[in-house]
């Protein structure tokens, strides 16, 4: 299947359930793809025997358009991604942190205007001097997905605390979170090295916080007060 994914035309092959999670990415005209994935080199003894064949094929093909879309300065991030008056607003951090119940307080507040378009692990490409990010169909167990590229204005690493409190981090602790939060076997320079190059730019023009959150409204109306007047101060 050819599909447009991350403004890249890549080849997925349409096997372990991956036809239905890529059919509103499907290209109809042919074009040369940009990333092709092989099935030939999925490596289904790595994981448990308890792990289906679906499981399987959908973190094997993730990873290999992983690899290769950081040769097109991208990067995959661990997050739940909600669009609300044309930015990407992304929440990341360890599974069970509540990512996908802070988008869901997002879309309780701000009703339709939220849109939740990945729910597991968006793409971030910068093209034409801005950072945008992506749905893709590696959007997790629920399927929550749209194909779309949105402006992105800033990430949000959660903590379980016992108030809101959210701050703007530095540089190094960027990196070092969302190193935590992508796929992180990249043990070839040929691979880090440009991964690396696309973090410093990213955490020099894109805002990114930590919020110690409990699982409520006031959380949320916290992370967009504050990451919506960022990006306002930053002009994204």
């Amino acid at each position: 299947m050819l599909c447009r994914v991350a403004n890249l035309y890549v080849e997925v092959p349409a096997v372990g359930g991956m036809d239905s999670r890529c059919k509103d990415y499907l290209c109809e005209e042919d074009y040369i793809a940009d990333i092709v994935i092989d099935a030939g080199q999925y490596r289904p003894e790595v994981y448990p025997e308890s792990l289906s064949e679906e499981s399987v094929v959908y973190l094997e093909s993730g990873w290999q358009f992983y690899a290769r879309l950081i040769e097109f300065g991208g990067l995959m991030l661990h997050a739940s991604a909600v669009e609300l008056d044309g930015r990407a607003y992304l929440f990341s951090g360890p599974s069970g942190m509540g990512k996908s119940t802070h988008t869901r307080l997002w879309q309780q507040i701000f009703g339709e205007e939220a849109q939740v378009f990945n729910d597991d692990k968006p793409a971030l490409r910068r093209e034409d001097g801005r950072w945008y990010a992506y749905g893709t169909p590696w959007c997790g167990k629920d399927g929550i997905n749209q194909n779309k590229r949105v402006p992105l204005a800033g990430i949000c690493f959660l903590k379980r605390g016992q108030e809101n409190v959210i701050r703007r981090l530095g540089e190094k602790d960027v990196i070092g979170h969302v190193l935590y939060q992508t796929l992180h076997q990249f043990r070839t320079a040929e691979r880090l090295e440009p991964l690396l190059d696309s973090l410093g730019r990213l955490v020099r023009e894109i805002p990114v916080f930590e919020l110690e959150n409990l699982p409520e409204e006031a959380a949320a109306r916290l992370s967009h007060e504050t990451m919506s007047r960022a990006a306002k101060e930053m002009g994204l």
